[in-house]
């Protein structure tokens, strides 16, 4: 392993692509706002961060760390590495990719069947898992029908967590000897993988960037060439299935599989493992999910599930006297796609206490309610009752917007939450972080309310809980000697990065917070600078305007700053993912510039219902939630009636993304088969833009 090899530019740029395409969306979602900041200057950052490298003056930073509930009662932790450390990360993980693919290309949908490789050039790491787990699903039911009916599930305790990097190494470089940039990667893992400073250890996984789980796969690589001679073997992860004729050939297998997880430092999971001669497929498949994990897609417009069918499938997945989930599975389709239900919703407010590992799902049904006093009862109870801080940091998120319904909260409890919150943000314990960032959250909200600088508790807060606050700071924590100025000071750039969007959209210079950009980390530097806060070669810029000029042939003549505002650097990160994906990603393509179109034609419908125009749409319904964007293009409404031009492709990109594979299987009416996007359609899609943003244009201010 070389830092010259690591550091090109397209491995970096690839590395980049390939972050910001997984489709570990659970993971992401507390990196989404940092992605599209640090996109803007890409170019810039990237290069910066080549420099860095090939100098070896980069250096790896401590993660915040999350603890995501388990039914067991123990927690998942969950790694939040910084920007540039996942990057790091991810192009090591390219550079083992294309060193093990000899060996490891033939297992590949025949013996192992998670983590399966794209090719070496593509933006995407990994294959879509829904096609691997069903050919994992599909190779247990061969195995079945072959007369194999004898099945033994084995499973690996705390697998990430005991992976050896010293191993991983060897086994990526079998044949080099350890170099000064080996030790430094080293050094590297063992900064990612600590739980603290003071404990080092030299083993262990970050769990959450798609780099980790292919570094997994390779560790396990030796011992799947050990065991694909025996025809039985099959590997999803690590969750390992043995088949065989008899018992005793299963177990003959077991014994093999043990010693060589043994002899890698691995512990067989003994609580799960069983041999058992299977009744049916199903029994044979044991416990799998049949149904896509949310964890791992988003829920799109098209994707709803009536309500009827919601409850029907919602029942299934509980039993028993009082009510408890047994298919989890079932659960978490409802909660993620179903739309807002009282019949659910009374269900999930008795169950959210008793099972925590579906907290995450659980919450993320009650955002599509407005103010409902049963949530904000036990959301009181959670914050003070609750063992688990993920919990809790989810409560302190619904009481933070439950703070602007006036009739939610009497004074007596606010500010007994206020004092609980303040608590919370100065207790330094690292473990707590999804509570301080709910706390938090919740006073920042209160300040923009009361008036009380309560924003000055997040001064000291670690880089990256900072980073996740900045789009809920009051304005006024966005001055001289306030929030704001702290983030620009510190070192580590993501605090800084994080409120480019707003100190551009809000008119700021260097100048409100006495600053010099030779004081700026070189990230948030090049960021202020794409947006022309800080002056580049001598004129402010529009980089959004640049891009739709180049591909469009859209006349610069009025700036997109105007009408986006302090959404600017969000909608310039999606145009540029976009722009990024237009040869390599057709689909990818079609899913960000569609989410493009829905950002600007919101931020257009703001200003024209400012204006008093005619073709004012009303975007949010009566919770104060957004209408979806299919409903505003339809065809009868009065905005596509009066500029078809832009409606109708704006509606027909959007329709076409909802039929892709990424969004769903299968086509709503027509049960077809959903297919990716083709380059003629990509085309014919550009081709009918340069008349929509032309038209959409004369409409801007």
């Amino acid at each position: 392993m070389q830092i010259s090899h690591l550091a090109t530019k397209a491995n970096l740029e690839l590395a980049w692509r390939r972050i910001t395409t997984g489709g570990n969306q659970q993971y992401k979602r507390f990196f989404r706002d940092l992605y599209f900041a640090y996109e803007v200057a890409l170019d810039e950052n990237l290069e910066d961060l080549r420099q860095r490298l090939a100098g070896r003056i980069f250096e790896p930073q401590k993660p915040e760390r999350i603890y995501l509930p388990k039914s067991s009662g123990l927690h998942r932790p969950l790694s939040l590495l910084h920007i540039e450390d996942q990057i790091v990360l991810q192009g090591f993980a390219n550079l083992a990719a294309k060193c093990l693919h000899k060996k490891r290309a033939p297992l590949q949908f025949k013996v192992v069947f998670s983590n399966i490789l794209e090719s070496d050039t593509s933006i995407f790491f990994f294959r879509r898992w829904q096609e691997t787990y069903a050919a994992f699903q599909r190779k247990i039911a061969k195995h079945y029908d072959s007369g194999m009916r004898w099945v033994a599930d084995f499973d690996l305790a705390a697998f990430y967590d005991t992976v050896s990097h010293e191993l991983l190494m060897k086994t990526i470089y079998p044949r080099t000897a350890t170099s000064d940039d080996m030790k430094w990667f080293l050094n590297c893992l063992l900064t990612w993988s600590s739980e603290k400073a003071a404990s080092l250890h030299r083993h262990g996984l970050p769990q959450g960037p798609l780099a980790s789980d292919f570094l997994a796969e390779c560790f396990l690589l030796p011992i799947d060439l050990s065991l694909k001679s025996y025809n039985g073997y099959t590997r999803y992860v690590d969750d390992v299935r043995l088949f065989g004729r008899t018992e005793d050939e299963v177990r003959a297998a077991v014994i093999k599989l043990e010693r060589r997880c043994r002899e890698r430092g691995l512990i067989p999971q003994s609580g799960k493992f069983s041999i058992k001669r299977a009744q049916s497929v199903e029994d044979a498949m044991g416990m799998l999910p049949s149904i896509a994990d949310p964890q791992r897609t988003e829920r799109t417009e098209s994707g709803a599930i009536p309500i009827a069918q919601a409850r029907r499938v919602f029942l299934s997945s509980i039993g028993g006297k009082p009510y408890r989930v047994t298919d989890k599975t079932r659960l978490r389709y409802v909660l993620y796609r179903a739309e807002p239900d009282s019949h659910i919703l009374k269900l999930v407010l008795k169950l959210l206490p008793h099972h925590p590992e579906h907290a995450d799902a659980f919450f993320n049904y009650l955002a599509f309610f407005g103010f409902r006093k049963p949530i904000l009862q036990i959301c009181l109870n959670l914050v003070v009752k609750s063992p688990y801080p993920f919990v809790r940091g989810e409560a302190w998120h619904v009481l933070a917007r439950y703070l602007q319904t006036p009739i939610a909260l009497d004074v007596a409890v606010r500010g007994d939450l206020k004092s609980r919150a303040i608590s919370i943000a100065k207790d330094r314990r690292s473990e707590y972080i999804m509570e301080k960032w709910g706390a938090c959250h919740f006073l920042a909200v209160l300040e923009a309310i009361s008036g009380t600088h309560l924003s000055r508790f997040l001064w000291y807060q670690p880089a990256l809980l900072q980073s996740l606050l900045a789009n809920i700071l009051p304005d006024r924590a966005l001055g001289a000697g306030e929030a704001a100025d702290y983030y620009l000071r510190r070192s580590t750039f993501e605090p800084g990065l994080s409120i480019c969007g707003r100190i551009h959209g809000l008119g700021l210079t260097l100048g409100t917070f006495g600053l010099a950009d030779s004081e700026l980390p070189s990230q948030v530097r090049n960021t202020l600078c794409q947006l022309g806060v800080i002056p580049n070669r001598g004129a402010s810029v529009d980089p959004i305007g640049e891009i739709l000029q180049a591909r469009y042939r859209l006349s610069p003549a009025k700036p997109w700053h105007a009408l986006l505002g302090v959404e600017y650097v969000y909608a310039l990160g999606l145009l540029k993912e976009a722009e990024a994906s237009f040869e390599s990603g057709r689909s990818f393509w079609l899913a960000c510039q569609n989410t493009f179109n829905h950002a600007i034609f919101l931020a257009l419908q703001r200003y024209l219902a400012l204006i008093g125009h005619p073709l004012t749409c009303t975007t949010k319904n009566k919770l104060g939630q957004l209408v979806e964007y299919g409903v505003l293009l339809d065809r009868n409404g009065r905005f596509s009636k009066r500029c078809p031009e832009i409606a109708d492709v704006f509606r027909d990109m959007n329709d076409r993304r909802n039929c892709l594979p990424v969004s769903h299987p299968y086509e709503k009416k027509t049960a077809i088969r959903c297919r990716y996007l083709k380059a003629k359609e990509r085309n014919q899609f550009v081709q009918r833009l340069l008349s929509a943003y032309q038209a959409f244009a004369a409409l801007m201010p």
